[in-house]
């Protein structure tokens, strides 16, 4: 898979898993270290995201792995 796709589909992750947990209030559970719970919500993004776009990337190389696999060379 072509470097500049993975690329962007690892920030087009991060991007939706912070989308989706911006509601959550994490000052709620961290109510002395607002800023360390805004970077928390930050890190767990990245790391939400960066889970997902490599599952869609394993799942999409599999994907074209599998004629080769089935058929033979």
């Amino acid at each position: 898979m072509n470097s500049i796709v993975m690329l962007s589909l690892n920030v087009l992750a991060m991007y939706f898993a912070f989308w989706t947990i911006k509601p959550i209030n994490f000052a709620k559970f961290m109510p002395y270290t607002p800023k360390q719970a805004s970077f928390l919500k930050i890190i767990l993004a990245i790391a939400l995201g960066y889970l997902v776009a490599s599952f869609f990337i394993s799942i999409t190389n599999w994907i074209l792995v599998l004629p080769a696999t089935v058929f033979g060379k």
